[in-house]
């Protein structure tokens, strides 16, 4: 497993990029009541919620300008910016000088919205004005950006580019550098008195984000929310219509991938120590908030979660369907071929059925979320991953005919990424990249419960047993290096060097002659392959046509016994719905 690499910010993907930020998990319904948490008599709360859009096209931003909504969705691998009629749903296409495109701001006049092309491979890209009228749309000045947003009174843009803050005059001349992040600034906005900017900055590496905080002339540069933990990936705030309010996203990948609506009232003095009112709960979700005119309502996205896992034909460029449609992931074959073990999505139990989906049984319980399960060589366990919030994740055995799971060796470490030696006498895992500080290679002997530490793995994560039981390949923390352990000389050595991010989800070929690995950071999505005994990878095939489905664990990819590629393909539908909060009284 390689988290870190599904998340880098150089990815052909915009929409990977976002939905780092932005898996969501909620009901279905048109129209319905939402629970809430119990709150202050002062605070808000979400009371119902509309449906607006049924397109089931996949959508990453919400705008309005009072009168319409502008939001940016996915056709046919091609993004584009809608024009929406709240009331009925209705929606045209909103004409942009490129083929694809992505919004991020409607002006405070209501007359144009700020945009910038969609091309694989580059994540920043020219910024422009689209005029909500018939004027031609217009270049703002030279600047490019990964996102941008306009000041209160419309005669100042904040934009952000790779690791830095900018603020520049509304034609985009003569910028000033505001701050530099040591992650990726994304999501800018200026306080309604225009006297600081808010943004969200992602860390690639832990897969998560956090709200900061900058004064316009560059000084006090903090984060918003320092220790506040209800949220591993904070992000995406605006300030509801009469400023009082910021409201701003949160989502949690464990048990089940939840994104709430928190408030944080702007009006008290002390709202940042007392700290945010929870707005929505799980079951229902809702991300990329926008402040409707009323400041009793807002627009934001919510989204339905379906993947189905498919096998690629690279030579003909095309895909089939595994498991009849089954929304899942992390699927893996018995070592006979004639049953596979899954993890539904989106409650994140653990399956197995025969590979079309039939004789299926379900093998763990919510709200433990299961993750890359491993048939053992005689069939008759199944190693996998229980995350359960709260505690250490563990490394646990069930068997393919139901019961109850069994934990092998129990640990204050988060384990992960279970190998069975070649016999099935033991297990070799790793940690969790967070605990980088204490990454290393273990291996557990099943018979006499004896473990032992592989020599030389402090540092390494993500390990690969060779088929043939003489290889352990890992990754280095950042997942910019493959190194091989050879059980002969008992030594690890550099076996590929890659741009930082590049390597995801590897595995070896049945004859243990191959690593391969998910390339999701190169212009072109590929599968590549580094050879035993050489050092430079070569490309096995480009990803064409799969609208990959990025969940709790990152972007999974395996292989099927007969060799092919299998991947997830994203099927969740992501709509508008408008929802009403009931204000106290000012």
């Amino acid at each position: 497993m390689s988290p870190a690499t599904a998340a880098n910010s150089n990815g052909p993907s915009y929409r990977i990029l976002w939905y780092m930020f932005f898996v969501l998990l909620m009901g279905a319904g048109s129209s319905f009541f939402l629970h809430y948490a119990a709150a202050a008599p002062a605070s808000p709360n979400i009371a119902v919620a509309s449906q607006i859009t049924a397109d089931g096209l996949a959508k990453t931003s919400v705008f309005s300008d009072g009168s319409f909504l502008y939001v940016t969705e996915s056709t046919a691998g091609h993004q584009i910016i809608s024009k929406i009629v709240p009331a009925t749903g209705e929606r045209s296409v909103l004409a942009t000088p490129f083929g694809e495109a992505r919004a991020f701001d409607v002006s405070p006049d209501h007359a144009s919205l700020l945009a910038s092309p969609v091309k694989a491979g580059a994540r920043s890209q020219e910024l422009w004005a689209i005029p909500l009228s018939s004027a031609a749309p217009q270049r703002v000045g030279d600047i490019v950006v990964d996102d941008a947003a306009w000041s209160p009174d419309g005669k100042e843009l904040v934009f952000v580019k790779n690791y830095d803050v900018y603020v520049a005059p509304r034609a985009g001349t003569s910028s000033v550098k505001v701050a530099t992040l040591s992650g990726r600034p994304y999501s800018p906005r200026f306080s309604p008195d225009g006297g600081h900017i808010r943004f969200t900055v992602g860390d690639v590496e832990t897969n998560t984000s956090a709200l900061w905080e900058v004064s316009r002339d560059g000084s006090k540069l903090h984060e918003l929310l320092p220790g506040w933990n209800k949220g591993q990936r904070q992000c995406c705030g605006v300030w509801t219509a009469d400023g009082r309010y910021y409201i701003f996203q949160a989502s949690q990948s464990s048990p089940t991938t939840v994104t709430s609506l928190w408030a944080l009232d702007e009006s008290h003095p002390g709202a940042k120590s007392i700290g945010p009112t929870r707005l929505t709960e799980a079951p229902m979700s809702f991300g990329s908030p926008w402040p409707s005119p009323d400041k009793n309502k807002i627009w934001a996205l919510g989204v339905q979660p379906a993947t189905e896992i498919v096998r690629y034909d690279a030579a003909k460029k095309r895909s089939s369907r595994l498991l009849s449609g089954i929304s899942a992931t992390d699927l893996d074959f018995s070592p006979d071929g004639k049953w596979v073990s899954y993890v539904a999505v989106p409650d994140g139990t653990l399956w197995r059925s025969k590979p079309d989906g039939s004789n299926a049984k379900q093998l763990t319980q919510a709200p433990t979320r299961a993750a890359l399960p491993r048939w053992s060589p005689d069939g008759k366990q199944i190693a996998y991953v229980s995350v359960l919030p709260g505690a250490p994740w563990k490394i646990m055995l069930a068997s393919p005919n139901g019961g109850d799971p069994q934990l092998p060796l129990a640990e204050d470490r988060s384990q992960i990424d279970a190998n069975w030696s070649a016999d099935g006498s033991k297990l070799m895992f790793g940690y969790v990249i967070r605990d980088t500080k204490e990454l290393n290679i273990r291996i557990l002997d099943l018979k006499t419960h004896a473990v032992s530490t592989v020599p030389g793995s402090d540092g390494l994560f993500s390990p690969r047993w060779s088929p043939n039981g003489r290889y352990i390949a890992a990754l280095s923390p950042d997942s910019t290096k493959v190194m091989i352990f050879d059980f002969h000389t008992q030594k690890w050595s550099n076996w590929l060097t890659e741009a930082a991010g590049a390597v995801s989800y590897p595995v070896w070929s049945a004859d243990s002659k191959y690593l391969y690995f998910d390339d999701l950071v190169t212009e072109e999505e590929s599968i590549r392959r580094v050879e035993v005994g050489k050092t430079e990878a070569e490309q096995v095939f480009v990803l064409h046509g799969i609208e990959r489905y990025l969940g709790p664990f990152g972007i999974w990819s395996g292989r099927a016994p007969d060799g092919s590629s299998m991947f997830v393909r994203d099927r969740s539908t992501q709509e508008v719905y408008s929802l009403r909060i009931d204000l106290p009284l000012q």
